[in-house]
């Protein structure tokens, strides 16, 4: 019985040891916290991104451009006006009209007589440039057909050709002043009247700015010489109505052009 009981303590003091072994074994091998360690996750394959090679275009021809032509202003419309009516007739080296033609006059104030139709118009432009403290001087309005044959002879003696006269005085029959339908105006009485002289003054600036305001026109202006025929005259102004007179001195023309237009 001793004996026995002997062996069952050995035995279990054998088994003791044997779990202690194996618990200081577990205890020496078991991870310490902190110091856990996963391995990365195996990354999956990464198939190679095909790498796309643009291709060139073939340059293309550009197609040709019209090039754009400027647009052109569009004509002042003409003014409804009967160029065959008395205001308006045409009286050149081309058109004369005889030696028997004589308008019925009248004057205004006491210096010049002219066709009885514009004596009014032709008071009231005198007038608006008085208005504005101008001198006005009406030298010459209405001359006859033997009253021009004086004047032209004169200045053929004194030029001593028959086309310089011409261009300064026009012959007898072919005078605007025996239509009665123009006046020469200057700020005094000038005699010879003189281009640079009369172009100077305020008053003629005056008188060109506003005529056409009244029916009057510059009947020979500068640089239309070649088509009235006549030399350029600052103080030779001319009736026409004021629809006319206002189309003409706003396009720079002269009565000869602005007729041509209804041709």
């Amino acid at each position: 019985m001793k004996i026995k009981r002997i062996l069952r303590r050995l035995f279990g003091l054998a088994l003791l040891v044997l779990f202690a072994f194996a618990l200081y074994h577990y205890f020496l091998t078991a991870p310490k916290s902190g110091d856990s360690f996963s391995p990365p996750p195996t990354a999956a394959p990464v198939s190679p991104t095909p790498v796309l090679v643009s291709e060139t275009p073939e340059p293309q021809e550009a197609e040709p451009q019209e090039t754009p032509l400027p647009e052109e202003s569009p004509e002042p419309a003409l003014p409804n006006v009967d160029i065959n009516s008395w205001e308006l007739i045409l009286v050149n080296a081309e058109n004369a009209i005889g030696a028997d033609f004589a308008p019925e006059t009248q004057f205004v104030g006491d210096l010049a007589s002219v066709d009885a139709r514009i004596a009014d118009a032709l008071s009231a432009f005198a007038q608006g440039a008085r208005d504005q403290g101008l001198p006005v001087y009406l030298s010459s309005g209405y001359r006859s057909f033997s009253e021009q044959q004086a004047n032209f002879n004169a200045k053929l003696n004194s030029t001593g050709s028959y086309e310089t006269a011409a261009k300064i005085v026009a012959p007898p029959g072919t005078s605007e002043h025996q239509t009665g339908l123009c006046c020469d105006i200057t700020d005094i009485y000038r005699n010879p009247k003189t281009q640079d002289e009369c172009e100077a003054t305020e008053t003629y600036q005056w008188l060109l700015a506003h005529c056409q305001e009244y029916g009057f026109i510059l009947r020979y202006p500068k640089g239309k010489e070649d088509v009235t025929g006549i030399i350029y005259e600052p103080w030779h102004f001319r009736y026409v109505g004021t629809e006319a007179a206002a189309y003409i001195m706003e396009n720079g023309l002269c009565l000869e052009e602005f007729l041509a237009l209804y041709n």
